[in-house]
Formats: structure tokens, C-alpha cells, sequence
């Protein structure tokens, strides 16, 4: 098992973990939390009632979460379906995604009390941090306070993706900007997702000083699961509560 710790300050603690299998998802919705999530649990002090996961589908939907959704992917089934990030104001409440690629993004804004974690591939050049940004200031943050971590994710030098999403992608940014996004080496085209989700934290309010990134790539480190390196039903989990 591989654990990086990307947040531990005053507010919010948060990490990200290969688990010991890889193994988050239970196969019905009666079965007993999978082994990855009991041993977090132990590990963060908390119990899993307190745990929420949606079920992603790559896209740009974010739910506000709170204690009534505790145990929520982790222990029950949930109305958390097509969500691929979540929100809460409540103290008491671990929320995590799972990510074999993708990039998770932790969103704090400690005066108001608001945390986010969202899944971002492809997207993250979309909608999703916008949506993100939108759920949180519902629950009383302020932009200009939120600070945005990017976790460990498949890199752009080795995220390679075909010119369908070049052409998908190029009514969000400028050509300048398309241009810093996307590198072609070799005659293979690769998008970086950081730099993407950078351009889109600047149009939410979201400056450069309070964003942090956790350089390790998923593809080149085989400590933690990689769909593109062939890992599949193995995913990496990202966790983020406040204190």
C-alpha cells in the first residue's frame, strides 16, 4: 500500500491511498464495506457511517453532502449516482472519490468551513470545477478563499488522448491557452490535465498562489493503480474531512 498524505493543516486533513487491494466498490448493494475501507477507517478514527463516496460516471455533476448521507457507497447503496464530486459544510463527514488516472482536486475554504473533492479527467477541462465552485459558495464560501489542491494523476507526458479531444476541449480555452494544454511529441498528442484545471481555477477566482500540487503520476508510479498502465477493478482512493 501506497499513502500520500496532500493536506494536514489546522482545517483539513486529506490523502491518497492505493488501498491494500485497490478494491473500494462493493458488488451488491447488501454487501458487508469492502477490507480498503475498513482499514481507513482505523486509520483516519473515524467511523464508516461517516464516509461518503458517489458513484462517478466522468462527469460534471457535484452534491452537497451532510450527515445523512454517511456510510453512502461505503456500507449502503445512496442516491449519489452520475456525481463525481461532493461538497459538505459538516464537520464529522470524510468525503472520497476513487481515481486510476484521473485527477482529484481538494477544494478548502476554511473561514466559511467548506471542503469539495472532485473527479476530474477529461472534464477537468470542463464543467466540473465551475460546478464545484458553485456548490460550495451555495454553502457560504467565498471564492476568493477557496484553495485548491490537484493530487496525484497520469501526467502530461504521458496522458495521450486523440485529436477528438483537442476538438472537444477547444471551445474552453483560447488558442494560446489550447496550445499550453496540449504538447505534441513523436506525432502523439498529450493533454495535461494540471495545466488544464489551472486555466479553469483561474476563471472560478481561484489565483495561482493558492493552488498546490502533489507531482506524482499514476501512470510511471506503479505504487498506485493506473487504468492506462492496464490496471482494471483496482482503483486509488482520495480522501479529504475536516479536523
Amino acid at each position: 500500500m501506497k499513502e500520500i498524505i496532500v493536506k494536514d493543516d489546522a482545517f483539513a486533513y486529506g490523502g491518497f491511498t492505493s488501498g491494500g487491494s485497490g478494491i473500494w466498490t462493493r458488488q451488491q448493494p447488501d454487501d458487508p464495506p469492502v477490507d480498503d475501507y475498513i482499514a481507513l477507517g482505523r486509520r483516519l478514527g473515524r467511523e464508516l457511517s461517516e464516509v461518503v463516496r458517489p458513484y462517478q460516471a466522468n462527469g460534471s455533476r457535484v452534491a452537497a453532502v451532510g450527515r445523512e448521507h454517511g456510510g453512502s457507497g461505503v456500507i449502503k447503496d445512496n442516491e449519489l449516482k452520475r456525481v463525481d464530486g461532493l461538497v459538505t459544510a459538516e464537520r464529522g463527514i470524510v468525503l472520497s472519490i476513487i481515481a486510476a488516472d484521473c485527477v482529484p482536486v481538494y477544494l478548502t475554504e476554511p473561514v466559511s468551513g467548506v471542503i469539495g473533492l472532485l473527479h476530474c479527467g477529461r472534464q477537468a477541462a470542463g464543467d466540473i470545477l465551475r460546478s464545484g465552485a458553485e456548490q460550495m459558495k451555495a454553502l457560504g464560501a467565498c471564492p476568493q478563499r477557496i484553495h485548491m489542491h490537484i493530487g496525484p494523476h497520469i501526467c502530461g507526458d504521458c496522458y495521450e488522448v486523440g485529436e477528438d479531444v483537442r476538438a472537444e476541449l477547444a471551445g474552453n480555452f483560447s488558442p494560446a491557452e489550447l496550445k499550453a494544454v496540449f504538447s505534441l511529441r513523436g506525432g502523439k498528442l498529450y493533454l495535461d490535465l494540471s495545466k488544464a484545471l489551472k486555466l479553469r481555477a483561474a476563471a472560478e477566482g481561484i489565483t495561482d498562489d493558492r493552488i498546490t500540487e502533489t507531482r506524482v503520476c499514476t501512470f510511471c508510479d506503479s505504487s498506485f493503480y493506473s487504468y492506462r498502465r492496464g490496471d482494471r477493478g483496482r482503483q486509488n482512493l482520495a480522501f479529504l474531512m475536516m479536523k
